[in-house]
């Protein structure tokens, strides 16, 4: 049933305040003394350069590292588990693996204790390094889950598994062997398919603050560091230098990925002439794909233990590979003021809700040709780095007088969920069989009784799965939350964040392994719970 007034309510809350935080950018574009301000800091071209390296550079490794697996262990048994595996990545919040990568690989971390041992910890510049090296190490690793999984939601989509088994053994019985097969077959539509999982892989690792705060290099930082402090300066001269910040970055990584897109297409007759020549015996890289996603599993593992030992460890002395004594201290401080944990949860489930309420009653009011207006801004928000988009809410919300409320951190924390909670969620929910409503309709059954007792358990896995990933998105907010918040609160990546730069290491771990868990619990509960009740 078609109704204007079933779009209001995702319009009001999400879209609306989206576009005029974005339109909120448009001043800075014509405050010339903001600019001039930017041009003259000293770190604005350096800072640059490492931002647009370490993005690159993580996607560019992420995407060799995905294809690996893909190409791997496509058609064996591990390709269940490489499923498993990526979900489970995925819960892993990003800045609660940059704390546990730190600890794993800083001068006196776990790697030094057991490759370099002596008395003193090794001279290792392993954390903050000047080139970011070690930051997208982690932005690499944590990102081969997101696009594994985008990969497998496009080769499972529609018929094309069963197509491509086909098409598969066609290439065999030409002389293919399965690695070549997968180059020319699987390879080239699926580099298409996940073009903007990479873009936002990119813009992210470009843009990021929480994790560049935590590994990456200081003198200089990368420019999302530098437009952070500006944002964060009481002077509004400095605020407004931010906002400057943000559109140079935002062009700059425009450019890199015209630049990009045009680089692809110059090569594409160059790379359709090589995957033509044919038949070649190449085989799949299973030993290499087993071994890389072990070894990544490995890590991330290690990192949650690592968190967890630390957690519970008041001191823990080079080169000792465990800590002597272990203590509750940690937990028992942050139990004591859990202001941050509840306030994180709290808008955690009310985001997620709220994200999941406005897009069922989009995709229930609203006919499949009207979703390119909802999906093609959830793709632009997360195309878009995302200081742009809190600068751009920072300033609104401040006009509006909702800075430093818990309205506006609900709504600045609403437009990652809801543009997240769209897109998980169109494809299952337009997938949808009309025909099972329209049965119940014709035995009398009143819609939303149908709506209840046939569409929702139908779509019950899809809906907790939206949910969960809204959840996941929302609790690990640092950058919306942190400027909308004004200093009146405070959640768990602040938390984490703060403390990470020079306090407890004990407190520290505390606080990120506090924010690891309820994602990866949201995640588990929504795979078991989403299960067919016959199986």
């Amino acid at each position: 049933m078609t109704s204007n007034a079933g779009a209001l309510p995702l319009a009001l809350l999400w879209g609306f305040p989206l576009i005029l935080s974005l339109a909120m950018l448009v001043p800075a574009a014509a405050d010339g003394a903001a600019w001039l301000s930017l041009l003259a800091h000293p770190q604005l071209w350096p800072a640059l350069g490492l931002s647009l390296f370490t993005g690159a550079a993580a996607a560019l490794m992420a995407l060799a590292l995905s294809l690996l697996l893909l190409a791997g262990l496509h058609g064996s048994a591990g390709w269940r588990w490489l499923a498993v595996g990526s979900a489970a990545g995925l819960a892993l919040p990003h800045l609660a693996f940059a704390i546990g990568f730190g600890f794993l690989v800083m001068p006196s971390g776990l790697l030094a204790r057991l490759i370099a041992g002596g008395d003193a910890p090794p001279g290792w510049v392993s954390v903050q390094d000047p080139l970011g090296l070690s930051l997208t190490a982690a932005l690499a690793l944590k990102e081969v889950p997101f696009l594994v999984t985008a990969a497998l939601g496009a080769l499972a989509r529609g018929d094309r598994t069963r197509r491509l088994s086909l098409e598969l053994r066609a290439a065999a019985s030409l002389g293919h062997g399965k690695g070549s097969a997968w180059l020319r077959i699987v390879l080239p539509p699926l580099l298409h398919d996940i073009r903007w999982p990479l873009v936002i892989v990119f813009v992210y690792g470009a843009t990021v603050v929480d994790m560049a705060l935590v590994l990456g290099p200081t003198q200089p930082p990368t420019l999302a560091v530098v437009i952070w402090h500006a944002l964060n300066d009481v002077t509004p001269e400095a605020n407004r230098m931010g906002l400057a910040g943000t559109l140079l970055l935002t062009a700059s990584l425009a450019l890199v990925l015209a630049a990009a897109a045009t680089l692809a297409r110059a090569l594409r007759g160059a790379g359709r002439r090589a995957l033509t020549n044919g038949p070649s015996l190449l085989g799949p890289p299973r030993h290499s794909a087993w071994l890389a996603g072990g070894l990544g599993l490995a890590i991330m593992a290690t990192c949650l233990g690592l968190l967890l030992l630390l957690s519970a460890a008041p001191r823990w002395p080079y080169p000792a590979l465990l800590p002597p004594v272990l203590s509750m201290q940690a937990w028992q401080t942050m139990a004591a003021a859990p202001a941050p944990v509840w306030l994180s949860l709290g808008l955690g489930l009310a985001t997620s809700a709220s994200a999941i309420m406005l897009a069922v009653l989009w995709f229930e009011t609203q006919p499949p040709s009207r979703d390119r207006w909802p999906m093609g801004l959830a793709l632009l928000s997360l195309a878009l780095p995302q200081l742009a988009i809190a600068g751009g809410q920072y300033r609104l919300f401040l006009d509006g007088g909702l800075a430093g409320t818990l309205t506006g951190l609900f709504l600045a924390q609403l437009a990652p969920v809801a543009a997240y909670v769209l897109i998980v969620l169109q494809g299952p929910y337009r997938a949808f069989d009309a025909r099972y409503m329209a049965a119940a309709r014709a035995l009398s059954v009143a819609a939303p009784a149908a709506w209840m007792r046939v569409k929702l358990p139908l779509l019950k896995a899809p809906l907790l799965t939206a949910a969960a990933i809204g959840f996941a998105v929302s609790i690990v907010q640092f950058v919306p939350a942190q400027l909308i918040a004004a200093g009146r609160f405070s959640t768990l990546p602040m938390e984490a964040v703060t403390l990470s730069s020079g306090g407890s290491r004990p407190l520290t771990a505390a606080f990120a392994l506090a924010l690891a868990l309820p994602p990866l619990l949201a995640i588990l509960a929504a795979a078991l719970l989403g299960r067919p009740r016959w199986r």
